[in-house]
């Protein structure tokens, strides 16, 4: 996707509801200095461009028993489009990865996982990671603690 002309006024736009993800359009419009109408226009801009992507809300992993996290670093065997089609697509059937990335260095692709605890990690890498299409190698680092984990992109 090629970069979308902005101005100011919808960058304040994109920080405000990256933010506030429920904020009223006349609460939004008030904020930045337009009136409703003109503000509402350009938020679906911004949507039919493809700047904002999507609405979600940030869930607190623990309150959903999903408070283990884990990054996966994937090393696969051979690279043929076949497999690697194979491998995307088991991947993106499993609901703990919440993120996967296709990588240079160490290995092919970094998953992000969470998982209720070690032992319910430990069943989704017998049962689900290790029968992973065409793995050869899977290094696991537990994250212990959060530092920063933001959802919002700079954009001011």
């Amino acid at each position: 996707m090629n970069p979308v002309k902005m101005d100011d006024i919808d960058r304040q736009i994109l920080t405000i509801i990256q933010n506030e993800g429920r904020v009223s359009n006349k609460d939004l419009a008030e904020r930045i200095g337009l009136t409703t109408t003109p503000t509402l226009e350009r938020v679906k801009r911004l949507e039919k461009e493809g700047v904002i992507e999507q609405y979600c809300a940030k869930i607190n992993r623990e309150a959903v028993e999903k408070g283990f996290s884990a990054f996966v670093t994937v090393t696969l065997s051979v690279h043929r489009l076949k497999l690697l089609d194979e491998f995307i697509n088991a991947v993106k059937a499993i609901p703990e990865i919440l993120a996967c990335y296709n990588t240079t260095g160490e290995g092919d692709f970094l998953l992000y996982i969470v998982a209720k605890d070690v032992k319910d990690y430990e069943f989704l890498m017998r049962t689900k990671l290790a029968t992973l299409p065409d793995v050869q190698r899977l290094h696991t680092s537990i994250v212990l603690g959060t530092i920063k984990e933001e959802t919002s992109i700079p954009v001011l």
